[in-house]
């Protein structure tokens, strides 16, 4: 009996020991690690990976994306890993996202189509897995937020040049994109698509409605510094992306750019009556001038081009519009599948979405998706889901609208950027579902991310 407590004695203390020892040597080489030239370089490889995952939305497939993202967050979990006492801030729009996730994990369980849904949660997870990733990297790497903004901007310009190339080319139509029974020939827009994979003019709207943004915050940037030549450049290229949305024929995406216009407008109107000396009154009359040649630059240029007058009257023609009335069919029908599963919906992704809609639709109106981003989140995980992520974007321009009024200008000028991006995008969201895909994912999460770090200064 005394030798069984002894021997007991001994191997817990043999235990200790060894875990102390582990414990010890793991310190040494997490260490060790530190020291080493790869660690000490690390940032510089994780905006590498970065860099890589920007330049692939506009050139390769959703997979190759997902696996440079992919690179980016395991890399940058490794980092923090070994990096002794690091921490990430997470704040209350957070802690909604986290909760949102929470609910995709319970629709992707309660799904009658598991394996379905699996692969379109794991899309999701990635996306939430780089968003954290990319939060906690700018952390501490607050100086790569303007390349990053660099970085977007040159390929939102180098697709915007492609569009109007592809426009002006009269590049056919892969798939049916508009309805040209009832149009004259000068009525049928030559809808462009960029080279974004799958090609699809809704997607390239999208992503510049998505991208726009950060070629603003740059193009504001150099006026500040009074970099007048830099600020021309880039008020042309920002002219240039508007005009590109404008050749996607992308419907949503006139009023995701008609968003970003406005709202530009309301935070530069905002801006000179609160915070410039003299109001409107001080502003040069040069200025002035530029805006109102830029006002009706855009109306001559719409009204003088048939097929993007007629695209754009056609949103108001609602049933008599073949396309529209499509769409209004599949927010029928999916509207009925929300009321049919509406707690935890019917689990994600699109080829889910897509059997379970066979069950409801129309016949000859199979659809990808319920073409409304918010519809779509409640169809696939529920009325909860939603709220989580409408409260999450919420809070999240609460906390940029108080960065805003506290901040320095240069902080100013980029938060308003990010709510630019958000707002626009959001709008197109309301009338498509190409947020989904990585290409906008990747811009949204990081614009999203770029305030965790911003608010704190």
């Amino acid at each position: 009996m005394f030798n069984r407590k002894v021997g007991t004695k001994k191997s817990i203390l043999v235990g200790l020991k060894n875990g102390i020892l582990r414990q010890t040597q793991n310190s040494a080489l997490a260490a060790e690690i530190r020291e080493s030239l790869f660690f000490r370089n690390i940032d510089n490889l994780l905006f590498t990976f970065l860099i890589f995952t920007l330049i692939s939305t506009a050139f390769l497939e959703s997979n190759y994306i997902g696996v440079f993202a992919g690179c980016f967050s395991i890399l940058q979990s490794f980092k923090l890993f070994i990096k002794k006492g690091a921490r990430t801030r997470i704040s209350f729009y957070d802690k909604a996202i986290m909760v949102y996730f929470a609910f995709v994990v319970l629709s992707l369980f309660g799904s009658t189509l598991f394996l379905l849904s699996l692969k379109g949660f794991l899309k999701t997870a990635l996306y939430m897995y780089f968003y954290f990733s990319a939060l906690s990297y700018f952390h501490d790497n607050r100086d790569k937020i303007i390349p990053t903004f660099i970085i977007t901007a040159a390929i939102v310009g180098f697709e915007s040049v492609v569009a109007i190339i592809q426009n002006n080319s009269g590049i056919l139509a892969i798939s049916g994109w508009q309805d040209t029974t009832n149009l004259n020939a000068e009525e049928i827009i030559s809808r462009a698509y960029g080279t974004l994979k799958p090609y699809n003019p809704n997607l390239l709207a999208g992503f510049l409605v998505t991208g726009i943004s950060s070629i603003w915050c740059l193009c504001a940037t150099s006026l500040l510094n009074k970099n007048y030549k830099r600020f021309l450049f880039l008020l042309i290229l920002m002219l240039l992306c508007s005009v590109a949305i404008i050749y996607t024929g992308s419907r949503g995406g006139y009023l995701g750019i008609l968003a970003f216009w406005g709202v530009f407008a309301l935070g530069i109107i905002y801006y000179i009556k609160n915070f410039v000396k003299g109001g409107f009154s001080s502003i040069k009359k040069r200025y002035k001038n530029l805006a109102l040649t830029i006002i009706c630059a855009a109306l001559v240029f719409i009204m003088s081009n048939p097929a993007i007058t007629k695209r754009i009257i056609s949103i108001f023609e609602f049933r008599q519009d073949s396309s529209i009335a499509f769409r209004m069919n599949v927010y029928a029908s999916s509207f009925r599948m929300f009321l049919d599963n509406p707690f935890l919906g019917i689990g994600v992704g699109n080829k889910n979405f897509r059997e379970i809609y066979g069950l409801y639709m129309k016949t000859g109106f199979d659809a990808l998706g319920s073409y409304c981003v918010p519809l779509e989140i409640a169809v696939e995980s529920g009325i909860f889901a939603l709220i989580s992520f409408v409260v999450f974007i919420i809070f999240w321009f609460k906390d940029c609208f108080k960065t805003i009024k506290f901040a320095p200008i240069r902080t100013k000028i980029t938060v308003f950027s990010l709510v630019l991006c958000i707002v626009a995008t959001m709008v197109h969201g309301l009338f498509d579902t190409v947020w989904f895909r990585p290409q906008l994912q990747i811009i949204f999460w990081l614009n999203i991310a770029f305030l965790g770090t911003l608010k704190d200064y």
